[in-house]
């Protein structure tokens, strides 16, 4: 069983700079940025989204905490903004560690995600996903996400 618990500060960094790293990878995987440029632009993405770190307004940084080891499990960064029209939370980065997945802790996690944004006054959620993630796009489809836009690219 696992629960959702505000990320401790001393762990904000090693998060973060995994994170940024993570994402650099990805985009070189989608093809979206060269090897030699991605951390680059990955800190530079992270410096736009969060210009005061974990302490930048509306953003939340949650640990996927282990109910029996108080371990963590993963990671989930999400955006909500009350004044929304749409009253809509944004997912930024949704990750469990290798060891925890296919355990089914993916799907409690949003499950539990879900009743928090709801709580806080959301009423949708939404989030990015790389097309070549297909555990992921699995996951959220099973969760009942649908796909809003598809961005589609070819190498000339």
């Amino acid at each position: 069983m696992i629960k959702l618990v505000p990320l401790e500060k001393e762990n904000y960094d090693f998060y973060i700079k995994d994170e940024i790293q993570r994402y650099a990878d990805e985009k070189v995987k989608a093809g979206t940025w060269h090897a030699e440029e991605a951390i680059n632009n990955s800190k530079d993405v992270f410096d736009d989204l969060l210009p005061e770190g974990q302490e930048t307004k509306q953003h939340y940084f949650m640990s996927i905490q282990s109910v029996d080891t108080k371990e963590s499990e993963g990671y989930i960064w999400y955006h909500f903004n009350p004044e929304n029209p749409q009253k809509e939370a944004f997912i930024y980065n949704f990750y469990i560690i290798e060891n925890a997945r296919d355990k089914g802790k993916g799907s409690i996690a949003l499950q539990e995600l879900e009743e928090h944004v709801r709580q806080q006054g959301a009423a949708k959620l939404s989030l990015h996903v790389f097309a070549h993630n297909h555990r992921a796009v699995h996951l959220y489809e099973k969760m009942k996400f649908r796909t809003t836009d598809i961005m589609m690219s070819k190498d000339l």
